[in-house]
């Protein structure tokens, strides 16, 4: 009788945030969780996918954004494909690579996920990708070859994020995803460690926030109230720069905004991905809410709406300049590029106040727009990931016999605070679990 084997490799994000990949396999079956591009490219700038597209799989894999990864990409005509690709959430850096892989291998995912996912490559142009979808919801089993997976809802900055329990070969193991203790879901966070999964053997957990104080980060709804003291203290406009997919973060600033009694000013492309949730999150900021307006935007992405008839849907929520003009006291404006070129160019920016809600990494690609106002930025955010703390309780409830370091820049910080259960692996080291 043949040994029953679990195999681990993971294929990237060992020493490394974002790109993140990895693959679990038997003698029969595998699957990897995740296909995720870098977050920067090789010149240190944000990752743009725009710029990658036509290139082929050699080409990405000396370029170090993608991994040569065996019947993964659409060129590999001769090898046998993975049996499936989980999707923890709809950030980039976990799914990006998803356009250059085979279609046809099924895709396991959250239907927030998937909706977003959607979403963002309608604007890139790229409709004809997640034709092999498998939907996943909170704890409810699914059977992949040898594979057993057990979805968990997780809090974090990801609309709709999940953890995956994986069971084969004897062996329970547990992939974090990324996730928090301490946003609007936090209640998700705080159930999970009153009753998690027992038996674990092997924990990958996240480590973004690693290097951090052994402390909590600031609550969601705890930055939502230091907005509203800064909405009612500042006058004049007040632009708020955070990502259009934290729906946490623009749920916060949705309520900031109606507490202190100013209107919030949206572009096309994020009152879009509001839209397309509202069957999933009814209660999160439409744009047909009470203080929503919309500026209708020159750009790419406006015009795609508009082609495609969506854009009129949004028409009775338009704000024209003469209404900013008029409230420009009482707005405060999400500002993608094509807000910042319009606003500049009718004299809108001089004078206004600039809250910088993301990583301050990011904000290097806009600061010299913002240099050039004499504008600097009061950065009022909290990470969508989690701290020492968190990280902590969450190995703890779990117990596992093995925690192995993901999505981290720091593995060797693990063993400070996990001990000898710790094992620090490299990208593309197979390991017999």
């Amino acid at each position: 009788m043949s040994k029953k084997i679990l195999k681990l490799t993971i294929h990237r994000g060992t020493h490394e945030i974002g790109g993140t990949c990895v693959e679990l396999a038997t003698e029969s079956t595998r699957i990897l969780i995740d296909i995720g591009l870098p977050l920067v490219d090789e010149d240190g700038q944000s990752f743009k996918l725009g710029n990658y597209f036509n290139l082929n799989k050699a080409e990405l894999v000396e370029r170090k954004i993608a991994k040569d990864i065996l019947g993964l990409y659409r060129e590999d005509k001769y090898n046998k494909p993975p049996d499936a690709i989980l999707i923890s959430h709809s950030h980039p850096d976990h799914y990006g690579l998803l356009p250059f892989v085979k279609p046809d291998i099924p895709l396991y995912l959250s239907e927030g996920c998937q909706e977003l996912i959607k979403a963002t490559y309608y604007f890139r142009g790229l409709d004809s990708f997640l034709k092999t979808t498998e939907i996943v919801e909170n704890q409810k089993s699914v059977s992949i070859g040898d594979f057993k997976i057990t979805p968990y809802l997780v809090d974090h900055s990801g609309f709709d994020a999940y953890a995956f329990l994986i069971e084969a070969e004897g062996k329970r193991v547990f992939y974090s995803g990324d996730f928090r203790g301490h946003g609007k879901k936090s209640s998700l966070f705080d159930r999970f460690i009153a009753d998690p999964p027992e038996d674990i053997d092997y924990l990958i957990m996240e480590g973004t926030g690693i290097e951090g104080k052994d402390c909590d980060y600031e609550k969601e709804d705890e930055l939502r109230d230091r907005l509203i003291t800064i909405f009612k203290e500042k006058r004049g406009l007040v632009f708020f720069a955070c990502s259009s997919q934290n729906i946490d973060r623009i749920s916060s600033l949705y309520s900031a905004c109606r507490r202190s009694g100013r209107i919030l000013v949206l572009d096309p492309y994020t009152v879009h991905l509001l839209d397309v949730l509202r069957k999933r999150a009814p209660s999160i900021p439409q744009f047909d809410f009470k203080d929503i307006r919309v500026f209708f935007t020159s750009d790419s992405n406006t015009r795609r709406l508009a082609n495609d008839k969506i854009l009129y849907k949004y028409k009775d929520s338009k704000i024209t300049y003469d209404e900013i003009q008029e409230k420009r006291d009482s707005l405060v404006v999400k500002p993608s590029y094509g807000i910042r070129k319009a606003f500049a160019k009718k004299g809108y920016i001089e004078g206004s106040t600039l809250i910088y809600s993301m990583w301050g990494g990011y904000y290097e690609n806009e600061k010299p727009f913002w240099d050039e106002y004499g504008i600097f930025p009061m950065h009022v955010h909290t990470s969508g990931h989690a701290g020492v703390t968190q990280l902590k309780k969450f190995a703890s409830a779990l117990n596992p016999t093995t925690i192995i370091p993901v999505h981290t820049l720091s593995p060797d910080k693990f063993p400070d605070y996990f001990g000898n259960k710790v094992k620090i692996l490299s990208d593309g080291e197979p390991t017999e679990l």
